[in-house]
């Protein structure tokens, strides 16, 4: 799969650009009642404009464009919400969708994702698809909602089960783009996830909190454009009837972390691994060195394997 450090050097980038930008005004008529169509940053088309005339180099480019549209699915008595985030690329790569449907249990929440992303991977690539995928969601959002779930409203069946802990530890290839590396933290603080990133080559993410959340992470991360991405150890704890989640996390907080960067080949850095085995092991998670490296870890300056 490309990576999209790659893609820049072989898209047209002002002209898939300019193509979003034209689709963002189509559905800004399309949804022009206040709360409809939200920009996550209203200066993001201007800074895009800018490129796209000239006046600013793609280096200097540090946004994209994301927004949230509620869509009242036909037939439902409750709309769901679908997110989208567009890599500079779009449409020569596929737009970063997901739905956020609180009143649907795990499962149907699961399947609609899935079914999605899968429509999804029908459009033809180069050509601007988003008001085809709202056109999806609207007629096909309530096929998973059954009439039990509809009225419960903005009451989750999952905040009933979800009595599950669980850490994900998450391997990548590397972890260099300033929007993937944006992403990770967003995805985090939008889920109530704890944990941290780890950037460069290779790159680790941990994240922790209720088992949904973090399969929800874990769907949405991967639909991002990677060289690889792996979970390397997912831990899952009950939590007691009369317990409380934060008893069980490590992390108060999600952050991105790093350990004297060293730099490397063209846009290469790695991190010092002596002090990030320390960081594990002052954790009790030295054991997760070894899983992501296949050797021991030890905690001297520089070094990162014992002998």
């Amino acid at each position: 799969m490309e990576v999209e450090e790659d893609l820049e050097e072989k898209v047209d980038l002002r002209a898939m650009l300019e193509l979003q930008m034209s689709e963002v005004e189509m559905l800004t008529s399309m949804f022009p009642n206040p709360g409809e169509f939200q920009l996550d940053d209203d200066t993001v088309l201007s800074d895009i404009q800018s490129f796209v005339d000239g006046k600013i180099k793609y280096e200097y480019l540090q946004c994209r464009i994301g927004f949230v549209v509620k869509i009242d699915a036909d037939g439902s008595k409750t709309g769901v919400e679908m997110v989208c985030r567009l890599p500079h690329e779009y449409p020569s790569l596929a737009p970063e969708v997901f739905i956020r449907a609180p009143f649907m249990t795990r499962e149907q929440h699961r399947q609609l994702g899935e079914d999605l992303q899968e429509f999804c991977m029908t459009m033809e690539r180069g050509d601007i698809c988003l008001g085809s995928i709202i056109q999806w969601v609207q007629e096909n959002a309530c096929n998973y909602v059954t009439e039990e779930t509809s009225e419960t409203g903005n009451k989750t069946a999952d905040e009933k089960i979800d009595t599950v802990f669980t850490r994900l530890w998450i391997f990548s290839h590397h972890i260099y783009s300033k929007f993937k590396r944006r992403d990770i933290l967003a995805f985090a603080a939008e889920l109530k996830l704890t944990g941290f990133s780890l950037p460069g080559k290779p790159g680790m993410i941990c994240v922790e909190g209720y088992s949904q959340a973090v399969d929800d992470y874990w769907h949405r991360l991967r639909r991002l454009n990677w060289k690889r991405l792996a979970i390397k150890e997912k831990e899952d704890f009950d939590i007691p009837s009369d317990g409380c989640i934060d008893d069980f996390r490590t992390f108060k907080t999600f952050e991105e972390i790093a350990f004297d960067v060293r730099g490397g080949k063209g846009r290469e850095y790695h991190m010092d691994l002596g002090q990030l085995f320390s960081f594990l092991e002052q954790r009790k998670f030295g054991h997760i060195f070894s899983l992501y490296f296949g050797v021991e870890g030890n905690s001297k300056p520089g070094g990162f394997v014992s002998s």
